[in-house]
């Protein structure tokens, strides 16, 4: 049974990973951080399908195999009630009063040791795990009643196995006069059961497609402002980022183009050449608005001219890297000037920089231009 489910928990994690848009759109839900939800069921469905893969219970009867037959029922357990839960935030949106519905609540039929047919699969299954080790010795159980309104209080003796297929739970009566019954498992019924509930995470899988299309819809009809100043366009489209799926790549992006754009250059030397390189970068304003208006992050010419390649120069992306963290994180770290001007000094004039910002800045400018030399 290895890998047959765990492929699935993994493709649903992939799908709910993917474009940051549930932990945008479920972080915060009338107060509630319903991602966090979503991040805590994914968790333990990766705990419970593990174990049912790897460590279905022996055939053999033993006080061990009684807690394993009681981990493998937890194990159904966990991962179904996480799954119960995804379906109450992708469904229901989080809505209080459905909060401990299930789409399968109704559903009969699985279990042959089942005698009264009004009981639901989901209440026998329960029945099955309190029997065999969540509350044993304190059952008030329709596990044998012909009708459902007649509870009887029973006690249950260890579990045990005499095949593979199988196992027994036996029953003490309460009553004086009372029966004690046994009743046969089918490990194969416990499959039947957990995989109609587990495969409803394909149905969950196309939900979160569903529901980003309606997402992107709603978005795309919110038109972003426009403005013809720089600064103020970038400062709108960062705003308007956060509000949609929040991409920590576009932020950093418009986080580097605000940087750029705020940064004072003294020196009159390099004007040419920061001019067109400014140029440049406003070109890719239009990409970049449309990619955040339609939601559509895909890769911008604007990544190579804000991270051109580096000189391959022993200690230069070291001491880049450093001057980088000064300056997008205020996480001071020493740094030699000369090993990042002494090779680029013949394209651009370092004679006049007063900031760490100027200082970057011209380094980029720099770097691009002797790329393109190199194309």
């Amino acid at each position: 049974m290895k890998g047959k489910y765990s492929e699935l928990a993994r493709r649903f994690r992939e799908k709910a990973n993917q474009n940051a848009f549930l932990l945008a759109k479920y972080s915060n839900i009338d107060g509630k951080n319903l991602w966090n939800c979503i991040c805590s069921a994914m968790d333990w469905i990766d705990v419970g399908v593990q174990y049912i893969e790897e460590s279905q219970p022996s055939g053999s009867h033993s006080l061990r195999n009684c807690m394993e037959i009681y981990s493998f029922l937890a194990a159904i357990d966990i991962t179904y009630k996480a799954i119960i839960r995804l379906f109450w935030v992708l469904q229901k949106n989080g809505d209080s009063s459905t909060r401990d519905r299930t789409p399968f609540y109704k559903d009969k039929g699985c279990f042959s040791a089942v005698t009264n047919w009004t009981i639901s699969d989901d209440k026998f299954f329960k029945e099955i795990r309190a029997c065999c080790g969540a509350h044993p010795t304190d059952l008030q159980t329709y596990i044998s009643d012909d009708k459902s309104e007649k509870k009887q209080y029973r006690y249950a003796c260890w579990t045990y196995s005499e095949t593979h297929s199988s196992f027994n739970i036996m029953l003490y009566p309460e009553k004086a006069t009372g029966e004690t019954i046994i009743v046969k498992i089918l490990y194969a019924e416990l499959i039947d059961y957990f995989e109609q509930r587990f495969n409803y995470l394909n149905v969950l899988i196309k939900r979160i497609d569903d529901l980003y299309d309606e997402y992107k819809k709603e978005k795309k009809n919110e038109t972003i402002q426009r403005s013809n100043n720089p600064l103020e366009q970038l400062f709108i489209l960062k705003e308007a980022n956060k509000q949609r799926l929040n991409n920590e790549h576009y932020d950093g992006v418009i986080d580097a183009l605000i940087s750029f754009f705020s940064t004072n250059f003294e020196g009159k030397e390099n004007a040419a050449l920061i001019n067109n390189y400014r140029s440049k970068l406003l070109l890719g304003f239009e990409t970049l608005y449309h990619n955040i208006q339609h939601l559509d992050y895909q890769d911008m010419t604007l990544n190579e001219l804000l991270h051109p390649p580096q000189i391959n120069i022993e200690g230069f992306g070291y001491e880049f890297t450093a001057l980088y963290t000064r300056v997008f994180v205020g996480s001071f770290k020493p740094l030699t000037l000369r090993v990042l001007t002494e090779p680029l000094k013949d394209i651009v004039c370092f004679d006049h920089v007063r900031t760490e910002e100027e200082l970057y800045w011209l380094i980029v400018i720099a770097l691009n231009i002797r790329n393109e030399s190199r194309q």
